[in-house]
């Protein structure tokens, strides 16, 4: 329990005495750690007795309690990882651990176990659940990381299946410092990890860790979608002409085999696709739209409000893909609406901005696929904690977001969110309309009401007048 100042201590009754903590996040056994709501209090009770003229404490709460500085010190944040079921992305999963000589053997016991509740239901692990250490420490010696496993659920594992294990062992134990390659056993024998070329073609590992959307963005300039690519402006060729639907919010997927984007409306309630030398295609018909979020598995994304509650829309843009629209279910959602909704590269887990009764905070949901990929629901979310006003968010990286809240009047300003909890708050900007990063891009873009281009530098925003695209949005 991870607490923010030093609590007050009053006495409750003969012998025993409460403290009252305020309690900024907890980290269960597993390592996940969960950001509580502001003003968040935890009062525990203690029993002292005197012994030999000195008090002592016989009955204490189980658990740790760590100031916010100590956590810091003792405790290190940590990602273990996990797949999309389709095995093209590694899913990142934070946690964190005590900082010792045994991090090694906590980090294996945690990705056994599995993937944290948020992701559970979006995610697939190479190891099944009766995987376990049949020795409990992974001991390093010469940079090698030494993981015995128990034969059960390991032994009749396929290569193609082996070969999986070995990746997701690697991708946890090789970000540590003293770790540089990882050998695994089973009880205390040899197990044959097959190489890559000894794979058939098809089940050969095609795992993208930390993918990276094309620095070209998409915009608007003159009611008609441009590129944007740095600082140079370009034209698409062969669309066609939508100036009289007063085009917004484009979006363009990070990974398509053909050219197609996504865009809503003046007045929001229409998302339509575009591709070059058709017509525009109108796909859904729903009240204030958010921004659509095109995902690398051929399906648009957005979400509706009506009567108060959100509904959240997946739309395919790959027109191969049976059914071509569905309803994605989060029960959840009851009673609350979304004002901005996004896809991660990783396709398995969706950021959002909710309201629920003008109270706004920002979650992590993992995405429910089914066994051909079509979008079924979101799992439970988790929270995340922010400090500044909040309406839009965007993925910035497999483990970073942006959020920020727009005003065409006063001040507002965007912050960086990590799955870990060290935020950043960025420079406020006046009459604040759209903030443009992508996934594994490091430039931030921001448009205003009297600058529609500018860029961070460092600390500072810095304009960039002669250039008119509006409304920028990276792939994704």
């Amino acid at each position: 329990m991870v607490y923010s100042s030093e609590p007050p201590v009053l006495a409750s009754g003969e012998n025993t005495w409460s403290a009252q903590f305020q309690v900024d996040s907890v980290v269960d056994g597993a390592g996940i750690l969960t950001r509580l709501p502001e003003n968040s209090t935890e009062v525990l009770d203690f029993t002292v007795e005197e012994i030999e003229g000195e008090w002592r404490i016989t009955d204490a709460p189980d658990g740790t309690m760590l100031i916010d500085g100590s956590f810091q010190q003792a405790y290190q944040a940590h990602t273990l990882y996990y797949f999309d079921p389709q095995l093209r992305y590694a899913v990142p999963d934070q946690r964190w651990f005590l900082n010792r000589p045994g991090i090694s053997s906590q980090i294996v016991g945690a990705l056994l176990a599995g993937p944290a509740p948020y992701l559970e239901p979006a995610v697939v692990s190479a190891f099944g659940e009766d995987a376990t250490l049949e020795r409990a420490s992974v001991p390093v010696d010469n940079s090698t990381a030494a993981v015995d496993l128990a034969p059960e659920g390991v032994e009749d594992a396929s290569p193609a299946e082996r070969a999986l294990m070995q990746e997701q062992l690697e991708l946890a134990l090789t970000s540590l410092t003293r770790v540089n390659e990882v050998e695994m056993t089973v009880a205390q024998r040899e197990f044959d990890i097959p190489l890559e070329t000894e794979l058939p073609e098809a089940e050969r590992l095609r795992i993208e860790v930390a993918p990276e959307v094309d620095s070209t963005q998409v915009g608007i300039e003159n009611d008609t979608l441009r590129w944007q690519n740095d600082q140079v402006t370009l034209s698409i060729g062969s669309l066609p002409d939508i100036a009289d639907l007063d085009p917004q919010a484009p979006a363009v997927p990070g990974s398509s085999s053909e050219e197609v984007f996504a865009f809503l409306n003046g007045a929001g309630d229409q998302l339509y696709h575009l591709r070059p030398e058709r017509a525009e295609d109108l796909v859904l018909e729903a009240p204030d739209l958010t921004r659509p979020s095109m995902d690398n598995y051929g399906w648009t994304w957005t979400a509706s409000a009506q009567g108060g509650e959100a509904t959240v829309h997946a739309l395919a843009y790959d027109e191969s893909l049976e059914p071509a629209t569905a309803e994605v279910s989060a029960d959840w959602l009851e009673g609350r609406t979304i004002t901005s909704l996004r896809i991660a590269q990783d396709g398995a887990r969706a950021a959002l901005i909710l309201d629920d009764d003008g109270e706004r905070d920002l979650y992590v949901a993992g995405v429910i696929r089914d066994s051909s990929g079509i979008p079924r629901g979101l799992g439970q979310p988790m929270r995340l904690e922010t400090s500044v006003e909040l309406e839009e968010v965007r993925w910035q990286g497999p483990d970073a977001l942006y959020v920020w809240a727009s005003s065409e009047e006063e001040p507002m300003t965007p912050e960086r969110v990590t799955l870990t909890g060290s935020n950043r708050a960025d420079s406020q900007l006046l009459g604040l309309l759209n903030i443009s990063v992508g996934e594994g891009q490091q430039k931030v873009f921001a448009e205003t009401v009297d600058v529609p281009f500018q860029n961070l530098s460092g600390d500072a925003w810095v304009a960039l007048e002669e250039i008119e695209i509006r409304d920028l949005a990276f792939p994704g």
